[in-house]
């Protein structure tokens, strides 16, 4: 009866701290959200307890939570997918891993520690995430497809737009196609300043067509 009363304690800080870090994950409107951040830290911490009462002298108590481990990888990598340049998911995948361990902490007795690590992961995800925002915006990547002249002073001059912007080049490539030069220029810099080098790119004499 003593051991039932101590695991339904543990399940309930599971629980609590499960739907802590999934109602963000709600509101953010991430694809795993509040029940399924709460069922891999109950699922996590009963594993774990389930571990705990078959081990035995000669038996790993960690033998069957270690498992939680590599499991929640596959679970993980599910959430991970790729739009063209663009991976989505990791963080996603990161926040399920991270609260498969708080549940394991939790099973194992740590309660403190879980608590500390719940705690610091809403920190990441709400603190960190309007950091990741404003880095975002100061860095925000185009990709701007330039018809113009047949000439190499086009090029020159979409170079000098470029550089007098401030924006920065990290790759372009220019090919001939019916009599006119079609570039792509892959380009990082802050939003306010691509959309002026898109504006002075179409009044620009040797440009006839951008999209980015």
């Amino acid at each position: 009866m003593e051991h039932l009363q101590g695991d339904f304690g543990r399940l309930l800080l599971s629980f609590a701290l499960g739907m802590a870090v999934g109602l963000e994950r709600e509101i953010s409107d991430k694809p795993a959200g509040l029940r399924t951040n709460v069922l891999i830290c109950l699922g996590s911490t009963l594993f774990t307890l389930v571990s705990l009462r078959m081990a035995g002298p000669l038996t790993d108590p960690t033998r069957i939570a270690a498992q939680v481990v590599s499991g929640i990888g596959f679970l993980g990598a599910g959430a991970i997918m790729r739009e063209g340049e663009h991976v989505t998911g990791l963080t996603t995948a990161a926040t399920i891993f991270v609260v498969a361990a708080i549940g394991m902490a939790v099973g194992f007795g740590f309660s403190r520690l879980a608590c500390i690590c719940a705690v610091a992961t809403l920190m990441v995800q709400v603190v960190l995430a309007r950091m990741d925002m404003l880095v975002d915006h100061m860095r925000r990547r185009y990709t701007f497809r330039i018809v113009s002249d047949p000439d190499e002073k086009a090029i020159h001059a979409i170079e000098k737009i470029l550089r007098l912007n401030g924006i920065h080049v990290m790759s372009s490539k220019v090919m001939k196609r019916n009599s006119l030069y079609h570039s792509e220029w892959a380009t990082t810099g802050p939003t306010e300043k691509q959309a002026r080098v898109a504006h002075e790119l179409l009044q620009s004499t040797h440009v006839m067509e951008v999209t980015y």
